[in-house]
């Protein structure tokens, strides 16, 4: 009886093992947002941030966290002298805030010569306060960079606790030089 039991083990344990993955690929296909981890689990931002109030994507993976401190250590960046951090050749964060004087939750964007749509992050319409990083970024109003340009200023290095008037909230696509 012991060897019957042992065997029916491994063969379901062999079923999970492939069905497990065959999931969590069904799943990733049904996402329409950023999939991003937050405290081990994996979230869907374009439906909810949960309790998480700062995500940063690199355009490959992307981490959120409670707190804006806990993603600076993270990812080795801090904005206390009032500039995003810069990584090598000029791939620089931006960074987007649901508040004036950038507060609120705040989305870390890295990946550059690609238009961003935000509603992948749930952060379509919600940007009131900006930091750029080292590299340009351009903000336009629609999808995949569907015009008009924001006209505030967003060089290098450039920043605003809030957005020229008319633009607060109104941000759906972002460009980074």
């Amino acid at each position: 009886m012991s060897i019957i039991r042992r065997r029916v083990t491994i063969l379901l344990t062999a079923a999970m093992t492939m069905i497990i993955p065959l999931s969590a690929t069904a799943a990733r296909a049904e996402s329409t947002g950023a999939l991003a981890t937050f405290e081990g689990q994996v979230i869907d931002l374009s439906v909810s941030w949960g309790k998480a109030r700062a995500c940063t994507s690199d355009g490959v993976t992307t981490q959120c966290f409670r707190t804006e401190a806990e993603m600076d250590r993270f990812t080795g960046n801090s904005t206390s002298a009032g500039r995003v951090g810069t990584m090598a050749a000029c791939s620089s964060y931006l960074r987007l805030y649901r508040s004036t004087s950038y507060g609120g939750a705040v989305l870390q964007l890295a990946t550059r010569y690609t238009y961003i749509n935000l509603s992948l992050y749930g952060f379509d319409n919600d940007t009131s306060s900006y930091r750029v990083g080292a590299c340009p970024a351009y903000f336009y109003d629609g999808a995949n960079g569907g015009t008009p340009l924001y006209p505030g200023a967003t060089g290098a290095n450039s920043s605003a606790s809030t957005m020229v008037t008319g633009w607060d909230n109104r941000v759906s696509s972002i460009y980074i030089g």
